[in-house]
Parts: structure tokens; sequence; C-alpha cells
């Protein structure tokens, strides 16, 4: 009897692990500290239960759009990308994502951890009243205000490269990047899943100029034909409606208006009568809408969307040797290149005799988008 009971112990407890294993290893891969909002905000990966329809329109357009070449990478424009930012899943174990991007997820995990810490004092009064706008009025409002609000903090050009956790932005002020961070982590914190959250590395559309790039962060919301893109203000705004001279004249933290909101003198719709910086626009209407895009990411993982430029020339055919030079990637994809401006301009060439000795060449498309999907 003894035995009998401990062979039935075992039993259980080798179920039990079965079922618990994969929980905990999505806990361990967590930051430090954040592990309390593991069953909350666990990133499923939206690519799970994507519509094929959605999955082919997403490629299509990557296949049919323009990209940007810069110090012999390629990407494609953020438009062309859209809502397949969101469709596809982050950290794919067929891919082996960018140092660069692999740095931005690390950073990103860094300042959550300062987070987590400290925050901001008043912090909770933004993400109550967010909280309480999406409750009442739905997602793009309370996107809407969340951009708002970050927004009236001073934007101060020549941080460091780390990214900034909300206590230290709102003190030092800081760059697109920290502007990003900052709407990331107020939105996750009034209860947004962190799987409709995307942080958005736009890359130059020349050689040789680091300090172009740019982040901004991408937000999936309810009942909207794409996403919103959530920018920060540039340099030029430099006063705020409610700012007195002497405030005017400061170089960094928030706005005289955002101090009274985080003190509780004002109610956080306030900045919404005269917003400063982008508000918050669909992605096709979005300033940054033709801007490469580089890499997508958030605190789970990455996934990066631009790959080296074609490099061999290859032979056309009959049908196309009065057409451009057309050259082949590393996947065996033709590419033609518009080199007439000052920003060479790539597009996957279709040779009518390859179309219609392989109809289905062309799904292979490009590895950063057919890899991930799942059938």
């Amino acid at each position: 009897m003894p035995l009998a009971r401990l062979l039935l112990c075992i039993l259980q407890c080798t179920f039990a692990a079965a079922v618990l294993s994969p929980a905990i290893a999505v806990a361990v891969n967590l930051p430090a500290g954040s592990q309390r909002y593991a069953s909350a905000s666990r990133d499923a990966g939206p690519g799970d239960s994507a519509s094929p329809h959605a999955l082919k329109a997403g490629i299509e357009r990557l296949r049919t759009g323009t990209w940007w070449e810069a110090n012999r990478k390629i990407r494609p424009e953020l438009a062309q990308v859209g809502d397949l930012m969101f469709l596809l899943p982050l950290a794919d174990r067929k891919l082996e994502p960018s140092s660069d991007a692999i740095g931005r997820v690390q950073r990103l995990r860094e300042a959550l951890r300062s987070h987590l810490i400290r925050e901001p004092a008043g912090w909770t009064r933004l993400v109550a009243q967010v909280r309480a706008t999406r409750m009442k009025a739905g997602d793009a409002s309370a996107v809407l205000l969340a951009d708002a609000l970050v927004n009236e903090v001073r934007y101060r050009d020549g941080t460091d490269g780390s990214y900034y956790s909300p206590a230290r932005f709102f003190a030092e002020s800081g760059v697109c990047k920290d502007f990003a961070v900052a709407k990331y982590l107020l939105l996750r914190d009034a209860g947004f899943d962190i799987a409709r959250l995307r942080l958005v590395s736009l890359a130059p559309r020349y050689n040789n100029t680091a300090d172009d790039w740019h982040v901004i962060l991408v937000v999936q919301v309810d009942n909207a034909s794409e996403p919103l893109v959530l920018d920060s203000p540039g340099v030029s705004t430099a006063k705020r409606a409610a700012d007195t001279v002497n405030e005017a004249s400061a170089s960094s933290g928030p706005s005289a208006l955002l101090s009274a909101i985080l003190a509780g003198r004002v109610p956080a719709e306030g900045v919404l009568r005269a917003p400063v910086g982008p508000l918050a626009t669909p992605v096709s209407r979005s300033g940054q809408a033709r801007r490469p895009l580089a890499t997508v990411f958030n605190e789970q993982g990455s996934r990066s969307f631009e790959r080296a430029a074609p490099g061999a020339q290859r032979r056309a055919s009959a049908a196309r040797r009065s057409a451009n030079t057309t050259y082949v990637d590393e996947m065996g994809e033709s590419w033609e290149v518009d080199g007439s401006g000052t920003f060479p301009k790539w597009h996957i060439a279709v040779d009518p005799a390859d179309a219609l000795a392989k109809p289905g060449q062309a799904s292979r498309l490009i590895s950063v988008a057919d890899a991930g999907v799942r059938p």
C-alpha cells in the first residue's frame, strides 16, 4: 500500500510539472520584478489568432512595396508593414534577431525594472485617469489621452543611449525613445495588453547618419481599421500653453500643465484642449508613414524587418532583357533597384517567365515575413 501511494504521488507531481512548466518558463523570461504582471499582460502572440487573409494582405504589401537602402541594408516603409507587426509573433525562434534588436529589448527591460522600483510622483493619477477614460470611451480615447500627457514632457536632446524609466524621464526629459517608453509603460500600467503595444525603430533613408534613427510607439486598438502611431514632439516645441515666462525657459521636466495634473490640481483631460506635438494618428496617415522600419519590439521580444541589400546580378530572361538589371538576395528572390534619386529604392522583380515556371515562388517573399507565419 505505501508503495502504491508513493507511485501515485510521483505521477501527480509529474503531471503538475508538465502543466506548470510553460507558465513558469514565461514568467522566468520576464524582467526581474515584473513577474507579478505575467498572468495579466503575457503576450500570447497575435499571430496565433491572425486570419490567413490578414497575413496574406500584409505580406502582399511588402511584396509590392518600396524598400529603402541605407548602409547596405534594405527596409520596408512603416505604412507597408502596418498591422503585420502585430500579426507576426515576436522572438521567432526561426529567425536570428539582430544585435540592434536584442539591445533594444534589453534596454526596455532595464527601464521596466527601474519603473517597478520607482515611479514619478503623481504617476498613479495618470494611470487611473487613462484607465477611467478607457472604461468610459474606449481604447482610442485612452490612447489619445496617454499620448497627449506624455508629450507634455519637454524634449531634451543629448541623452545617453539607455531607455529612461518614466521617473528619470519626467525629471530630466529625453528624446524620442524616452517618450515612446513612457507611453508604453503608461498604457501597460493602465491595463493594455502588451500584445497590442509595439515600440518601433525607424531607420534613416540615407547612409552614415546614426543620429537620424527614430523610435515611436504603435498601438493596436479595438474597432480601428489600422494601428495608431504615437509620435513625440520635436525640439521646436518650446513653449506650452500653460507655461509662464520662467517655466517656458526651463530645459527639462514636465510642463506647468502636466505638473498640475501630477499634483492633482487639474484633470488629465486638460491636455486635450491644446495638445503638444503630433496627435496619435493611423499608421498610413502618420508623418512617419514612409520612414523605413527596422525593428518592432516590446519587453517580450523583437522582430526585425531589415535585410541585407541584394548583391548578385541575375541574368535576365528574354522577356526582360530590355528592363532594369535584376539582383538576387540570399533567399533567391529577384529585386530591381531605382538608383536615380538620392535614396536607392528596391522593389521585388516579377519575371513573367519565372512566374509561369514557378507560380508559387512569390509566396516565399521575405524571410522576416513568411518564416514566422504559423499554419
